[in-house]
């Protein structure tokens, strides 16, 4: 198989493969995607048979660039991973993320996020899930929070542009990481397939001052969908949510995929309706040593040194013998020999790096070996990879 990136000679054999595998050509997602978004604005890598030349199995790259404990990272969010349905059943995909990752290596990405529809397709590859949601799916008249206070009021919206909800959004950074960085052409590209998918949206306001917003649809089978849910203060959150609990006339269930730690289920006098925590994305590192060097020590951090082994099966040139040392508030990275005081497989290193759990978190779930039960390293290490909340609402 041949791995290249696709011309715009080729789009109509990675269009007909989309067509057989996701949404429909005549889908209005389909045509913006391929007649707006494809090879102008984003990376296709294909498998090419090197026999006839027919295109055997894709992947598309779409850019993007998150908050990472405070830095901007460009990571490519990958979709559209797809086999023809003549050639699956013989691992081409794992020649297929060589290829893009060395060609990201090139690019100075470490990371790349990916959304699975069977997580266990990724999970041999080292993909580990560093973003979770707390998911609400209950009847829509069992929807019970408090009355807000102070004089909010809700506005609703068919047709909308970003300046209503930017700032809003942006204000997530100081609670949320691995935030996606909505520049002006995120924004235009989400809310165009927004009009595409007929979402509509309310805002709650204090007087003339935003405090919240959510976009939404109600489906055909009468389900009141909260695609996104953003509000600055409880009081904004209650508001949108009885606004949204207002449409009993409309809709019988309510979906909502909400932030991991979100609480709106304490007011539920029906505990059967709390909802449960759904894994979202999946994230892979594909450059470990490069995201080290430009890793920041927390503040706070204990001065400490340890010797890890990163270990990466499917990239021979990612694995690596690094001792890190933490020194005066800076990381030191040198290469290393003899024995690691832990294994790191890339999965776990991705999450660790993440901050989706800490070091303590991955060695009792089996993610993490070390060599010896050292109660200061996991300390050391806790501290200079703490937890974090991440959020993240991307589909493509």
């Amino acid at each position: 198989m041949n791995c290249k990136i696709v011309t715009a000679a080729e789009l109509p054999k990675v269009m007909a493969l989309w067509d057989y595998c996701f949404e429909k050509e005549e889908d209005p997602f389909f045509q913006w995607y391929f007649r707006e978004y494809c090879l102008r604005h984003n990376l296709i890598l294909g498998g090419f048979s090197e026999e006839d030349g027919h295109l055997q199995n894709m992947l598309h790259l779409n850019p993007y660039s998150i908050l990472m404990r405070g830095q901007e990272e460009r990571v490519p969010y990958i979709v559209g991973v797809a086999t023809d349905p003549a050639d699956r059943g013989h691992n081409l995909t794992k020649a297929l993320l060589q290829s893009a990752f060395r060609l990201m290596r090139k690019k100075d990405c470490a990371f790349a996020l990916l959304m699975p529809v069977h997580a266990g397709i990724y999970q041999k590859y080292d993909f580990a899930f560093c973003y979770r949601k707390h998911v609400y799916e209950m009847p829509l008249g069992k929807l019970a929070v408090p009355v807000p206070s102070g004089k909010l009021w809700v506005k609703h919206y068919r047709s909308y542009d970003s300046a209503l909800f930017e700032d809003l959004y942006a204000a997530l950074a100081e609670g949320y990481n691995g935030l996606p960085i909505r520049t002006d052409f995120q924004w235009e590209k989400l809310l165009t397939v927004h009009q595409l998918e007929k979402v509509q949206a309310a805002v709650v306001c204090h007087g003339s001052e935003p405090r919240g917003y959510m976009f939404y649809q109600i489906t055909d089978d009468r389900t009141f969908h909260i695609q996104e849910l953003v509000a600055l203060t409880p009081d904004a959150k209650w508001a949108l949510l009885r606004y949204a609990g207002g449409h009993l006339s409309t809709a019988d269930k309510l979906y909502w995929e909400a932030m991991e730690d979100d609480l709106t289920w304490l007011d539920f006098p029906d505990a059967d309706n709390s909802g449960r925590v759904k894994p979202f994305m999946m994230a892979r590192c594909f450059d470990a040593v490069q995201a080290l060097e430009r890793y920041e020590v927390p503040e706070g951090c204990p001065e400490g040194r340890i010797t890890l082994l990163l270990q990466d099966d499917l990239l021979e040139e990612n694995n690596h013998l690094v001792t890190l040392t933490a020194d005066t508030g800076c990381l030191y990275l040198e290469k290393a020999a003899g024995d690691a005081d832990a294994v790191v497989p890339m999965g776990a290193f991705t999450q660790l790096y993440f901050g989706a759990f800490t070091f303590s978190q991955l060695v009792e779930a089996g993610k993490i070996r070390m060599r010896t039960y050292t109660p200061e390293l996991l300390s050391f290490l806790d501290a200079l990879f703490p937890r974090c909340v991440n959020f993240i609402n991307e589909y493509y």
